[in-house]
């Protein structure tokens, strides 16, 4: 509650006391108060320096509460009182914005700030101080003002966009410019000439507020001389793109009169520029008070100017287009008989038309019944493999009752994943190259999941701008071609195993009679007492044939697994070719390449392949003649001959001058026991087809009756740097000292085995089965007598092999030094030992001297690790 007492002498005196005693009469940048609340009186002190703020004296202390409330604007003041009594009655700091009214009506906005303070006799006071914040609040109305100009300026934007009649546009854009700008009235002068190249201008567009009066029909306004009516200064300030503002009494004596007579007080005018030249320009009056305008606000008119001279220039821009509209119609006009003739001719070739299309039609028609009847299926597709259409018949391969189950699939979820790839990129390599692809096969995936073998060939399909937009397909069922090729494979097998029995028999039976013959005369010798050696020789000799007869066998068959190293084939090349030549009557040339790519294979399986390939070609040529072996870098592309995987390979060829291979024995030539020689075992090509194909390699035969025969294998180029280690000394001596353990199901290979091992010095013990040897081996490392080395048995039929024991013996001795023992020269151990835990690998059958070898290896190995500092790798 406020309390309304009578003001007293004492009060006033302890307020003014306070207000020296806080320095209130020193000039400070702001207006210090303090507003004292007593039981006797309410009053209140201000500093001298209201007077700069409000212009104007201030009156005597005792009058200074009236003088503030006067000070106070009309619409603030029952509002700033309330906040100033409540803030003195709940003792809360005060802070609030409003206007004080200085000389002449002047408007000045202040932050009033204060704080509660009650004296040693209870008075409550305010002390604040009055901050002059009308700067800030000038620029935050006329931010606020640019902000409604520039949302004018969005609108008239958008309107002109939408709008195509620029009369119109344009007056309603200047009334929300007016509106925004909160001007009397909105005006566009447009410049132009008289005859005698006089300057004129004219008023051409105006908007005004409401109680404004308009001067569209002011004659003076209009064909107004600028330098003779006294506004050349308008002209040269527009022509350096600023604007004409301020008030009208500031104003040259020469332009008052025109303006002052419209009612204007202060005025903004900008320039409007069309195409770089000054077309006129925009006017913004203010007809109600001398309105100050300031930077924020000319801006933003001047951006008004460059809107409205883009608005123009869209009218001029339809004017022209307007113009030529009419000349066009005029030119139409004119050209209207020659169009009646044209019309006709037109009519007649459109009848040509109809009839061809109804042919066409007919023909579509017939296309349509040949691609839904059609045995084949035509399939559509994009460049990403999605089928944009098929027919039915297509449809039907797969599975599906209804085309339109199949549109929109990628033809890559229909192919096995193993061949999409390569046959994708190298047949749409051919189609993009020359706009059809070769005949290829491949498999497709039917709605069951079965696979389906078609044959395949793509064309390239270009709209009528003659751009590729999809790929057509033709596809064909060859399922029962493929079910006749593979009975005539069969058959042709059963025919080439029928060759392979006679032959292994017939083979086996030679070398078991020289075998058995000799045994018998080494029987007969040995009861004569004559030397044996000679006999156990061809015994030896033709156990030897036996052993390179089952070699080839499984070479053909499944083979051994080829032990690869990496590097050129030039010097095994020469070297195989000159030997297999050596005491003919052929001639050899060479055509090696010297940069020739580097090669990941067995020399000894290769060196086959190359000894069979030569001795082929010099039997072909019994009396003499020239063979030809060549070496050479090729690169094999998509799609391309030979079938290979794309990339890098290495290209042999041994070809002969000889009488050639008639063409139906062609397709016989890699079947095994085939041969038109008299003496030929059959077994040489196909030898070396198996051993190419287990190097990822490709063997071909040309040859023309008469002329000669080419042989050609492909093998892949390697990716390692093809560095080769080091060959070992086999000439140092063999450590015969130690304990052996050997393995073998086998008791006539035990005993054998033993007796070598005997003759080379070692001492040995047998095992017949894995687990036995690994008895053994952990008996002998706890007596602390352990074996230098153990050869084990691969395979034992019923009992425990040495790939599955080796793993346990060497979790007993990490270093234990393994040789793998096997008749199966295809064991991925034998190509592997490593891998697999073995220091080195015997195939059987085999003689001392081998079995020397190896154990010189392995042991020699074992010595230099033992050599070696300890810690040290």
């Amino acid at each position: 509650m406020e309390r309304q007492q009578t003001e007293g002498p004492a009060v006033r005196e302890g307020i003014e006391k306070h207000l020296r005693a806080s320095s209130l009469s020193e000039p400070i940048p702001a207006v210090v108060y303090c507003d004292a609340h007593s039981e006797e009186a309410r009053s209140v002190s201000i500093h001298p320096q209201v007077e700069r703020l409000l212009a104007k004296p201030a009156l005597a202390a005792s009058q200074a509460r009236e003088f503030w409330e006067a000070c106070l604007h009309p619409e603030d003041r029952e509002r700033i009182l309330a906040e100033h009594r409540r803030a003195l009655h709940q003792g809360r700091p005060l802070t609030c914005e409003y206007r004080l009214l200085g000389t002449g009506g002047q408007i000045r906005w202040v932050l009033d700030q204060a704080s509660v303070v009650r004296d040693a006799d209870g008075t409550m006071r305010l002390h604040g101080v009055l901050y002059d914040i009308t700067a800030r609040k000038a620029l935050e109305e006329a931010l606020a003002s640019r902000d409604t100009i520039l949302q004018a300026l969005a609108y008239a934007a958008e309107y002109f966009l939408i709008h195509s009649r620029t009369e119109v546009t344009l007056e309603t854009v200047l009334g929300r410019l007016g509106e925004a700008a909160r001007v009397s009235r909105v005006y566009v002068f447009e410049n132009h000439q008289a005859p005698d190249g006089t300057l004129l201008t004219s008023q051409r567009y105006e908007w005004t507020a409401e109680g404004i009066s308009s001067q569209k029909g002011n004659p003076h306004l209009q064909n107004f001389p600028v330098q003779a009516g006294g506004f050349s200064r308008w002209i040269e300030t527009f022509l350096q793109g600023e604007p004409i503002y301020g008030l009208i009494e500031d104003f040259p004596p020469s332009e008052r009169p025109v303006l002052q007579a419209q009612g204007i007080l202060s005025l903004v005018a900008a320039p409007i520029f069309v195409n770089g030249t000054l077309w006129g320009f925009i006017g913004f009056d203010d007809c109600l008070s001398p309105r100050q305008w300031n930077a924020v606000e000319i801006d933003a008119l001047k951006t008004a100017a460059h809107l409205v001279g883009a608005m123009l220039q869209k009218k001029r821009s339809e004017d022209l287009l307007d113009q030529a509209t009419r000349n066009l119609e005029k030119e139409v006009a004119e050209k209207t008989a020659e169009l009646r003739e044209a019309n006709a001719r037109l009519h007649e070739e459109l009848r040509r038309r109809q009839e061809a299309q109804a042919r066409l039609s007919e023909s579509e028609r017939r296309y349509r019944e040949l691609y839904e009847r059609s045995r084949d299926g035509y399939v559509r597709t994009d460049f990403r493999g999605v089928i944009l259409e098929c027919n039915r018949p297509f449809a039907s391969m797969l599975g599906y009752a209804d085309p339109k189950e199949i549109v929109g699939v990628s033809c890559r979820d229909m192919t096995p994943p193993q061949r999409f790839d390569a046959i994708t990129k190298a047949m749409r390599t051919l189609l993009m190259e020359r706009g059809f692809s070769d005949r290829f096969e491949k498999q497709l995936i039917r709605k069951d999941g079965s696979l389906l073998d078609v044959e395949v060939r793509m064309y390239l399909h270009k709209n009528t701008e003659g751009t590729p937009d999809s790929i057509w397909t033709f596809i064909q069922d060859i399922t029962d071609r493929k079910l006749a090729e593979q009975e005539r494979l069969r058959a042709q097998k059963l025919e080439s195993l029928g060759l392979l029995a006679g032959g292994i028999a017939h083979d086996f039976n030679n070398i078991l009679t020289g075998i058995l013959g000799h045994i018998s005369l080494i029987k007969h010798a040995a009861k004569m007492g004559a030397p044996l050696i000679d006999r156990l020789e061809h015994v030896e000799k033709a156990c030897l044939r036996a052993q390179e007869l089952t070699r080839q066998l499984l070479t053909f068959a499944k083979g051994g697994a080829p032990i690869k190293k990496t590097g050129s084939l030039q010097d095994l090349i020469r070297d195989c070719t000159e030997f297999s030549l050596r005491g003919t009557p052929c001639r050899c040339r060479f055509d090696l390449a010297e940069d020739l790519w580097l090669v990941d294979y067995d020399a000894a399986q290769m060196s086959q392949v190359i000894q069979n390939l030569v001795i082929n070609a010099h039997q072909a040529m019994p009396h003499g003649g020239l063979v030809t072996v060549s070496a050479h870098n090729v690169v094999v592309g998509d799609g391309a001959d030979p079938p290979l995987p794309p990339g890098r390979y290495v290209r042999v060829s041994v070809r002969d001058q000889g009488v050639g291979i008639p063409k139906e024995h062609l397709d016989a030539v890699f079947d095994p026991y085939f041969t038109t020689k008299k003496d030929g075992s059959g077994l040489g090509l196909p030898t070396a087809y198996s051993i190419v194909k287990r190097h990822d390699g490709h063997i071909t035969v040309r040859s023309t009756p008469g002329k000669g025969t080419e042989m050609v294998f492909y093998l892949p180029a390697s990716t390692a740097d093809g560095a080769e280690p080091a060959a070992e000394d086999m000439d140092g001596p063999l450590a015969c000292s130690g304990r052996l353990l050997l393995m073998d199901d086998d008791p006539i290979v035990r005993e054998v085995l033993s007796a070598m091992l005997e003759q080379l010095g070692f001492e040995t013990e047998e095992a017949h089965e894995g687990m036995e040897a690994l008895s053994r081996y952990e008996k002998a490392l706890a007596a602390g007598r352990p074996f230098a080395a153990v050869i084990l048995d691969l395979t034992v039929p019923g009992g425990v092999g040495g790939r599955e024991i080796i793993q346990k013996i060497r979790a007993l001795d990490p270093s234990v030094r393994a040789v793998a023992s096997s008749g199966y020269a295809n064991d991925p151990v034998m190509a592997q030992p490593h891998a697999f835990g073995f220091s080195g690998v015997i195939a059987k059958p085999y003689r001392m001297e081998d079995l020397e070898k190896v154990l010189r290896t392995v042991l020699r190995n074992r010595l230099e690790r033992d050599r070696k500092p300890h810690g040290k790798p």
